[in-house]
């Protein structure tokens, strides 16, 4: 049971202000073998979409997962590292070790995140994993990512393919962010995608993209 997350939301700032210092690799879609992707069990159902479009494109794919509780826990696919908060997670927050290191062991030539939060057990684990490539959601200034997807209005462009619509209606979309976008992780996936398979491995660069990204 966690008592507090103080001394877990230090360590999370601490790391995230020393992201710049880790070692950088810019990656094309190419020249990506490995993803792990990291996302809430809420989540789940949308990830194993992305995971499968990864998969068809020839690339081993493997997920880390946090919930809340054995009843968060999706029981219909079980290739996953499991991280919950009832179980795994210590009265300050941290993860269990032993799962931690099952956690940095995981090959990842680009590491998603796709978590909801930024000041939980798999975010920190997520700032500590070796990966030399991560990417993710940045809906605020405090980004460890090395590109980051940021949320525009074009995101609605998602409506007229049908995505953000078929999203909705199952039940889908994720939650509208402080700036009030509501956005569809498929249609920011795609994004991220569609990005990498236009670009060429770059040293040393962190990029961010909207509907349309630009280099930094």
């Amino acid at each position: 049971m966690v008592l507090t997350n103080y001394i877990l939301k230090k360590e999370i700032k601490r790391l995230i202000r020393k992201a710049s210092e880790r070692p950088h690799q810019y990656r094309s879609l190419n020249d990506i073998k490995h993803v792990l992707f990291i996302c809430d069990s809420k989540d789940w159902n949308t990830v194993r979409s992305c995971i499968e479009k990864l998969k068809a494109m020839n690339k081993h794919v493997n997920t880390a997962i946090f919930a809340t509780s054995k009843k968060d826990v999706p029981t219909w696919y079980s290739n996953y590292l499991l991280l919950r908060a009832d179980r795994d997670v210590g009265w300050l927050g941290f993860p269990d070790k032993t799962l931690q290191k099952q956690f940095y062991c995981l090959p990842a030539d680009l590491l998603i995140d796709f978590s909801s939060s930024q000041v939980s057990p798999l975010y920190y684990m997520f700032l500590k994993h070796p990966s030399t490539f991560k990417a993710g959601i940045k809906y605020s200034e405090d980004s460890a990512y090395d590109l980051a997807i940021v949320p525009t209005n074009e995101a609605d462009e998602a409506d007229e393919a049908g995505e953000g619509r078929e999203a909705r209606e199952s039940g889908k979309a994720n939650e509208t962010n402080d700036a009030g976008i509501k956005q569809t992780l498929p249609y920011l996936f795609n994004q991220l995608v569609s990005y990498l398979s236009t670009v060429n491995s770059k040293p040393e660069e962190t990029v961010e993209t909207d509907n349309y990204p630009t280099q930094h």
